[in-house]
């Protein structure tokens, strides 16, 4: 009878065992289920297109003019993302540059290898650290004069990127080059060329928070008659918070049409946080920005008549910006409120009406 009752009690205990090792499995069978789901639903989103955008409204007041405005100075949405693991594309348009629609980024890329980027299409040419920010990453209400005069190009071309990275994934050297087509954006169909514009960017990170970046670009200007080569060199660290930068570029004109121009740009901010969690702005940045430039011709209004000359288009000034930029806490729209204030000064006079002594207020929100 015990024997009897020893075995009625082993073959429910195997009989449990089995049970339970069957539930085990097909739990695990559940969860594998669920998580290549999972994979599958974030596949899905990897690929979905990204939109974003900036918003940009300000106002200003020049002192001399004794005269106010306000202006929409950037209305811009873009769509991103990934056509598979190995290409991606973006469009960019501008609904308000200046008064104007324009057309900003439209190009795709393949990426054969993990640090090997390959982009044709519209795009900024691989130049300078200030005039290659978007105006979403821009730290001034106004840009500086090598990110709006000097040194700022987009064209069509096609591009090649690599990234050198450290064991620890850091990124240790970064190498961008391209060949464009050296003409007016708008005018594309036309734009065959014996000699292509070209531009090409290095930049060096030798410790955390360092980087160096020489550039150099070669573009034709005042309808292919002229061109240009410009050298730029730059550096900028951060570090607890702060933010310290400066730029150098030369813009030598071919056919000796237009004096070689010099520009410089330096800044420096500090970005205190405010720990206080019910505080409507969670951080204060405090900036300054000395830039200069000399005479400069952007080559879009010709030659002068019946010279080989180029027209001047910006006359030589120095300018001081002092500024502050509190950020609103908002985790979804980071939202920008910027008060800067600009002292201009020309030394052989020129100054345009826009370009002038200013305060600006200026409301940025990105999406």
């Amino acid at each position: 009878m015990r024997l009897i009752v020893k075995k009625g009690w082993l073959t429910l205990a195997i009989a449990c065992c089995c049970h339970m090792g069957i539930w085990a499995q097909d739990a695990e069978e559940r969860l594998t289920i669920l998580e290549k789901k999972l994979t599958k639903n974030e596949r899905r989103a990897e690929f979905m297109p990204q939109i974003h955008g900036i918003l940009r409204g300000k106002y200003e007041y020049e002192p001399d003019l004794d005269a106010s405005r306000f202006e929409v100075r950037n209305a811009r949405l873009s769509v991103n993302g990934k056509m598979s693991k190995r290409s991606e594309y973006k469009l960019e348009v501008d609904l308000c540059d200046e008064s104007a629609i324009k057309m900003k980024d439209a190009w795709v890329r393949v990426t054969p290898f993990r640090s090997l980027r390959l982009t044709i299409g519209q795009q900024r040419m691989p130049f300078s650290i200030d005039a290659h920010r978007n105006p979403s990453a821009q730290f001034f209400a106004n840009r500086s004069f090598i990110a709006k005069q000097v040194g700022d190009v987009r064209d069509v071309g096609f591009c090649v990127g690599y990234d050198f990275l450290h064991t620890d994934q850091r990124k240790m050297l970064s190498i961008d080059a391209g060949i464009f087509n050296g003409s007016n954006l708008d005018d594309q169909k036309n734009a065959w060329f014996s000699s292509p514009a070209y531009s090409a960017r290095i930049q060096y990170f030798p410790i955390k928070g360092l980087a160096i970046v020489p550039s150099i670009q070669h573009q034709q200007i005042a309808n292919r008659m002229v061109s240009y080569t410009s050298y730029d060199i730059g550096s900028y660290f951060e570090c607890k918070g702060w933010h310290i930068e400066a730029e150098y570029l030369r813009k030598c004109y071919g056919k000796n049409a237009f004096d070689d121009c010099s520009a410089v740009s330096a800044m420096t901010f500090y970005k205190h946080t405010i720990k206080k969690k019910n505080a409507f702005v969670e951080a204060v940045t405090y900036l300054g920005r000395y830039d200069f430039m000399q005479d400069h011709s952007s080559g879009k209004e010709g030659l002068k008549e019946g010279t080989s000359k180029l027209v001047l288009t910006d006359s030589e000034r120095h300018r001081m910006t002092l500024g502050m930029t509190f950020s609103v806490r908002n985790p979804y729209f980071p939202t920008d409120i910027r008060l800067n204030y600009e002292n201009y000064w020309y030394p052989h006079g020129g100054a345009k009406e826009s370009e002038q002594d200013k305060v600006v207020c200026e409301l940025m929100i990105r999406f």
